[in-house]
């Protein structure tokens, strides 16, 4: 039986000495950024995005190298690895699913053109940079439960038995993906893992162009005085705060989570689940219990910030994404869950302390 290594120590392997984060400009790529250069002082790591990602106080371009990359144009994508020995990746990058829904063309492009040569790209540069008897480099590439079609939000789905079938571009994308990373780490060409992300919670920053971005948003924005938008309901009195459950994690988890995807021995993963393919644990909440954590951080008075407007768009994609996913794969693999009880209570506690100083906006 392989062993592996226990969440909290979250040590990479020997032979990596230098990380490659793509989408490292996103919330996600940012706080994974931090977390890395939080743990591995002796670490290299290359950021890149579509824009400059920020430099979170590094001027040591030994340690950070930030890059603004467009990852279909192949000089630039061929830049990211010369005179690199890349060891781990961390395939972030990628539009998100009201995007992906509203523009084809770009969400095709970014979601499946550009992952397919980032692939190709860490191939090669293996076959440069390392012996055939060397470990190949590991790449974690991030997807979605949106791969999940024929799902409602009342659905508990089964990894182990539940087919995949998207109904959104966005998914087929994300699945597409998943298959060719497969596929990358069934020949041996690198060392693959696919984590399918939870809806992150709180998220800061501006409103995103996915549709789980109000999840977000209705503690988000009135915690700082502005209004948000609720596009699943009309008012506060509609039955469907009760009936779209979301499957969410907190800031902190999801990223560790990601990173832990990287220490993961191969060989256990393989045998738990030979797809390589994890969904990451999550805790279910409703609209509903968003609203009511909003007013026990914020006050009633933040009720009014609200607005309630259905989105059929947002509506259309929502009804296709379950209420709930069984986390035995993650949890015999040794992926953190949070508490179902309070895990959401402490999102937000985070948010507040950690994005907003502590401090609430006053009415």
């Amino acid at each position: 039986m392989s062993s592996i290594p226990t969440y909290d120590s979250l040590e990479l392997p020997s032979f990596v000495e230098t990380a490659l984060v793509t989408g490292a400009g996103g919330f996600v790529g940012q706080k994974l950024v931090l977390l890395l250069l939080k743990l591995y002082p002796n670490l290299r790591i290359i950021a890149t995005d579509i824009i400059e990602p920020p430099s979170h106080n590094v001027n040591d371009n030994k340690r950070l190298r930030n890059v603004k990359a467009d990852l279909n144009k192949p000089e630039q994508l061929k830049d990211l690895f010369e005179s690199e020995k890349i060891g781990v990746v961390f395939a972030l990058h990628g539009i998100m699913s009201g995007g992906s829904e509203q523009n084809f063309d770009l969400g095709y492009s970014v979601n499946l053109d550009s992952h397919r040569s980032l692939l190709k790209a860490t191939h090669q540069h293996a076959e440069l940079t390392l012996k055939p008897e060397q470990p190949r480099p590991i790449y974690v590439f991030a997807s979605s439960l949106a791969v999940y079609g024929q799902v409602t939000p009342k659905s508990i789905v089964n990894p182990k038995t539940k087919p995949v079938i998207p109904e959104s571009s966005y998914g087929v994308q994300k699945h597409a993906i998943e298959m060719i990373v497969y596929d990358y780490g069934r020949k041996g060409y690198l060392d693959t893992r696919t984590v399918r992300l939870v809806t992150v919670t709180v998220r800061p920053g501006e409103p995103s162009s996915a549709a789980s971005s109000y999840i977000s948003g209705m503690i988000r924005e009135p915690l700082q005085g502005k209004e948000s938008l609720c596009p699943i309901a009309n008012s506060l009195e509609d039955k469907e705060l009760d009936y779209y459950l979301t499957w969410v994690g907190k800031t902190k988890t999801v990223i560790r989570n990601i990173l832990f995807a990287a220490i993961l021995d191969g060989k256990k993963l393989v045998e738990i689940v030979p797809e390589r393919i994890v969904n990451l644990p999550g805790i279910q909440i409703t609209p509903r219990q968003i609203i009511e954590t909003l007013i026990k951080y914020g006050g009633k008075d933040k009720l009014k910030l609200i607005k309630f407007e259905k989105d059929p768009k947002v509506i259309a994609i929502c009804d296709t994404w379950a209420g709930e996913f069984d986390n035995t794969d993650a949890v015999n693999l040794g992926f953190q869950v949070d508490d179902s009880k309070d895990g959401y209570d402490q999102a937000v506690k985070d948010f507040i302390d950690e994005e907003l100083g502590g401090k609430v906006a006053q009415a």
